[in-house]
């Protein structure tokens, strides 16, 4: 046993160290060390760029809590907070959601780390102002029930998100 898992440490770090090199060579995976976050972000800059071709977008920094990715498009500019979470986590709590975005897109991810659950909140009146809202819990696909009430979660636009992946990624694993 003590060998299987030195194995799959071993195989981990070999895909940690992967991701981390194209996180430094790459304008379309942000930098971090919350690879889960990261890959999350990674899908929802796809979306953003087939949905906005015409525009610019951009990573924020650690420093902004508000924001992950923010779209330019000729004199409007809005931002972007990426969630992800993944089927890993048995709770499906959400890192804390800060206020300063136009947008938040949520992402649920499977144990492949593949989207299954996509939602676009653009309703920030359910979050108070000048705090951070926390202990709050994604949905899980297919049940919408699931997910902290009083959170305008929608309808899942997992169809749309993997219609904008297969553009740029072509077939991927699902």
């Amino acid at each position: 046993m003590a060998a299987d898992i030195q194995q799959a440490i071993t195989e981990y770090a070999k895909a940690y160290r992967a991701l981390q090199h194209l996180q430094e060579a790459s304008p379309l995976i942000p930098m971090g060390d919350q690879k889960t976050g990261c890959v999350g972000e990674f899908y929802d800059y796809l979306y953003l760029s087939d949905n906005y071709p015409d525009s610019m977008l951009e990573y924020g920094n650690h420093s902004e809590k508000g924001w992950d990715i923010a779209v330019k498009e000729g004199d409007r500019l809005f931002k972007v907070q990426t969630k992800t979470v993944s089927a890993y986590s048995t709770t499906r709590v959400i890192s804390p959601i800060h206020a300063g975005w136009d947008e938040l897109h949520l992402i649920y991810l499977d144990r492949d780390l593949q989207p299954q659950g996509f939602w676009i909140i653009t309703d920030t009146t359910f979050l108070p102002d000048g705090e951070a809202l926390k202990s709050r819990k994604a949905p899980l696909p297919g049940n919408p029930a699931t997910g902290s009430k009083g959170m305008p979660f929608g309808k899942n636009k997992i169809s749309d998100l993997r219609q904008s992946l297969m553009k740029y990624i072509g077939q991927y694993h699902n």
